[in-house]
């Protein structure tokens, strides 16, 4: 399996949405696509937390930095 992406990740959601709305799936499949969609939207909101606290990590340290100047 590929390293994990979040753009790529935002386009197979996109995707699943799209076939979801199309209103040609049989309803079992919907619900495999819903739970698919999911569980990638699990992995982005951890994937921006984790780059939020990275970017806050990274502003204390300037903030640090600059009061110690």
């Amino acid at each position: 399996m590929s390293e994990w992406n979040y753009e790529t990740t935002v386009q197979e959601l996109e995707a699943i949405i799209q076939n979801i709305e199309s209103g040609h799936l049989p309803l079992e499949d919907i619900f495999e696509q819903f739970e698919e969609a999911v569980q990638h939207l699990k992995k982005c909101e951890d994937f921006l937390n984790q780059g939020q606290e990275r970017m806050t990590l990274l502003i204390e340290t300037l903030d640090d930095s600059v009061l110690l100047d």
